[in-house]
């Protein structure tokens, strides 16, 4: 005898997965991230709900699944975005300002080790004493040019 399978709580896992997509969506904007919690805690409950609905009346329990680990993915980005901005927040000043010398170091410390960005900066320098070495000699030129414009129009 073949077992029948009812469509229940296949509406709520759709609702439930389009809001975790959302929410992993928003989850992974800076800044706004921690919006996420209001859909992606709506998208576990329905989730929760469709799969005990589906469970009960013998559904596919596939798309409620899906939803719900998309939203708790969703949920743990926007969390992280939460941790980072409470963080920072109970940080004082100085603490800062220290955090921001410690990043500034780091990357000063590995661009010095790096070996393309040295070869980089002597082209550069070599290209900037050119152009300082062109535009004297430009220079000169150009008070050469006046002097004997002067000269000439002195001896008329």
């Amino acid at each position: 005898m073949e077992q029948v399978r009812s469509n229940s709580g296949q509406t709520l896992g759709i609702i439930a997965l389009v809001l975790g997509i959302l929410t992993l969506f928003i989850g992974f904007i800076p800044c706004i991230g921690f919006v996420a919690f209001v859909p992606g805690i709506i998208a576990i409950i329905l989730s929760i709900i469709g799969l005990s609905k589906a469970n009960k009346d013998n559904g596919a329990i596939g798309l409620n699944i899906g939803a719900l680990i998309v939203s708790v993915l969703g949920v743990l980005v926007a969390s992280l975005w939460l941790f980072f901005f409470v963080g920072v927040a109970s940080m004082n000043e100085d603490e800062i300002e220290g955090f921001v010398e410690e990043v500034i170091e780091e990357v000063i410390e590995e661009s010095v080790h790096n070996q393309d960005l040295q070869e980089a900066l002597e082209e550069l320098e070599q290209q900037l004493e050119e152009i300082n070495i062109d535009s004297i000699a430009n220079e000169v030129d150009s008070l050469e040019m006046k002097i004997k414009v002067e000269i000439e129009t002195n001896k008329k």
